[in-house]
């Protein structure tokens, strides 16, 4: 296995160890509380996965890594065609909100904006990257 020791995948693979310690760390002095033990494990289950997405992406030649320029199209195209998916719904839905007084509260259109703009971006590259052409 040939290991890239490109600065940015060193860098970047120290982050994620120091994300690692940190959570043990803050795990060695735990408390009674719940929500620190979660924050504990959240960042070390995280550090151990930069961790290792780093190091498949360190074993890879650069070449490979590197996205083409159809693929570059396709993001950028989904990208934009999900901006304006989220816009159009979070307009909906605060337009439904103060016509029918619905109560639609703030974290509830943030939850629907994070749904519709993951969900739309993953269906437009898809469709894009079937249809062929991303002009």
């Amino acid at each position: 296995m040939n290991i890239r020791t490109d600065t940015k995948i060193k860098l970047s693979m120290g982050v994620s160890l120091s994300v690692i310690v940190v959570g043990v760390a803050i795990l060695t002095f735990w408390t009674s509380s719940r929500a620190q033990f979660f924050f504990s494990m959240g960042l070390i289950v995280a550090g151990m996965l930069i961790f290792t997405i780093l190091l498949h992406a360190a074993t890879k030649p650069e070449t490979e890594l590197v996205a083409d320029e159809r693929i570059a199209r396709i993001n950028e195209r989904a990208g934009n065609s999900a901006y304006w998916m989220v816009l159009i719904s979070m307009t909906i839905l605060f337009g439904s909100d103060r016509a029918w007084s619905i109560g639609i509260e703030i974290t509830d259109m943030y939850y629907a904006a994070m749904f519709v703009g993951i969900i739309s971006r993953n269906l437009l590259r898809w469709y894009y990257n079937r249809k062929g052409d991303a002009i």
